[in-house]
């Protein structure tokens, strides 16, 4: 079968959940004799001065096409994150040229939902993975300026204004024919044009929930990684029986052969952070925490400090303040397991709607306890009390009553190690994929 991926952003450069996600499941589908390529963002808007250009690499052996734009090629950058007509254009071509027999849809950002119409125009299948929030919200992580929960877009779209686009919100507000404005869009919703003028501007984010739940809805089959994801966009207006939860499977190969190898016979308890230095991701919660906690253990951060500077700088500054904390830049694939050897157990901190976080599969493969944020979907990964703890996000003391218990009690964290089980394998994933691919050509 011939499959194209679709993604906002892919290896080698970029690494993160999703897109790796991708390409172990392109490289599983790959080994069983499937053909499959990735169309691709590289999402450099402002590092150069063409208005489009587009590369082909191989990437693992996947054949990958990539394609980046300057953010002024169209007349409003914001409506560019979710309508792309240009890129649909080249997409279109793409599957003719192909001969693409289903489309597998990772991530749309800044590509697109116009794909999707592609995608249908041309008689494809489509499988659409839900991996975050983007198609409900325009920051992806469903939270809002101030740092608290969202649970949809709120008032239609309206609500999306002051949150992720204060200033034209101020606009729209001061404009003295606001009320006309809106009214506008009340009697003829989803018929938005791209354009500079404050009505146009304003109706890109009115339009968006309606237009992305609606080419969400064309896809053969959506699938949803926890019953969390699934029950947000169900209360979202998704019907219950269009969205299917499959867990995410990873590669197990010797993860847990090689953190037993790094593990060294004794050290002190020592808990570990991977993932993004970023304040939704709040590995400022466990360096506080730690310094709460008195008795012989320390910590291990390990991830990139350039992306978030104004939140990183002060993270690092605390951390450098306690000498049992050590700060590590990410590591590669290949460095996994001795990563995961290097700690006893991993927190996972998050403020936001988490959903499976691939370094908790990660850890579970290496027999380690998590500590996670009973938030969103990380309460589903972790059994609370069984194979790891769940304390309440964002409280600083609540982990740290946390951390002393399991420094203070080496048979409970004994007890939660041997009740971890391995994840799900990227082999199981694949089939139920390949499951979907199926039926998407029969329809």
């Amino acid at each position: 079968m011939r499959l194209t991926f679709v993604l906002h952003q892919f290896p080698p450069h970029y690494f993160t959940g999703t897109e790796s996600y991708a390409l172990a499941v392109g490289r599983e589908l790959q080994r069983r004799g499937h053909d499959v390529d990735v169309f691709t963002l590289d999402p450099r808007h402002h590092e150069e001065d063409r208005l489009w250009r587009e590369t082909r690499e191989e990437v693992h052996g996947l054949p990958v096409r990539r394609l980046t734009f300057w953010w002024q090629l169209g007349r409003d950058w914001q409506r560019m994150e979710y309508r792309h007509p240009r890129m649909a254009e080249v997409f279109a071509r793409h599957l003719r040229e192909r001969g693409t027999d289903v489309v597998h849809s990772f991530h749309l950002r800044h590509v697109g939902a116009d794909l999707i119409d592609a995608t249908r125009a041309a008689g494809r299948g489509l499988v659409v993975s839900l991996t975050d929030f983007w198609f409900l919200c325009p920051r992806v992580i469903l939270m809002k300026s101030d740092g608290t929960a969202c649970e949809g877009p709120p008032d239609g779209g309206r609500g999306c204004l002051p949150c992720h686009a204060p200033e034209l919100a101020q606009q729209l507000a001061d404009h003295p024919a606001r009320r006309q404005i809106e009214a506008l869009h009340e009697l003829a919703p989803g018929t938005s044009k791209a354009g500079w003028d404050l009505r146009s501007r304003v109706a890109t984010f009115l339009d968006r929930p309606a237009y992305l739940r609606e080419r969400l809805l064309q896809a053969d089959a959506i699938v949803a990684p926890t019953e969390f994801l699934r029950s947000v966009f169900v209360r979202n207006g998704v019907p219950a029986d269009r969205i299917t939860c499959h867990g995410y499977g990873i590669d197990t190969t010797g993860i847990a052969a090689g953190a037993a190898a790094a593990r060294p016979a004794q050290r002190p308890l020592t808990f570990g952070f991977f993932g993004s230095f970023a304040s939704h991701k709040a590995p400022h919660v466990l360096v506080e925490a730690l310094a709460r906690v008195r008795g012989d253990c320390r910590a291990v951060l390990r991830g990139r400090a350039s992306d978030f500077p104004d939140y990183s700088t002060p993270l690092l500054e605390a951390a450098a303040r306690d000498p049992r904390i050590t700060v590590l830049p990410p590591y590669d694939h290949r460095e996994l397991a001795a990563a995961l050897g290097a700690i006893d157990v991993l927190v996972v901190p998050s403020t936001w709607h988490e959903n499976a976080p691939f370094v908790v599969l990660e850890a579970r493969a290496a027999g380690l306890p998590v500590l996670a944020s009973r938030f969103g979907g990380l309460q589903e990964v972790v059994q609370d009390g069984v194979d790891g703890e769940l304390f309440a996000a964002g409280d600083v003391g609540d982990l740290a009553m946390r951390l002393q218990r399991l420094v203070d009690e080496p048979t409970r964290l004994a007890r939660y190690r041997a009740a971890v089980r391995p994840p799900k394998t990227l082999a199981q994933a694949v089939d139920e994929f390949e499951a979907h691919y199926a039926q998407a050509v029969h329809r």
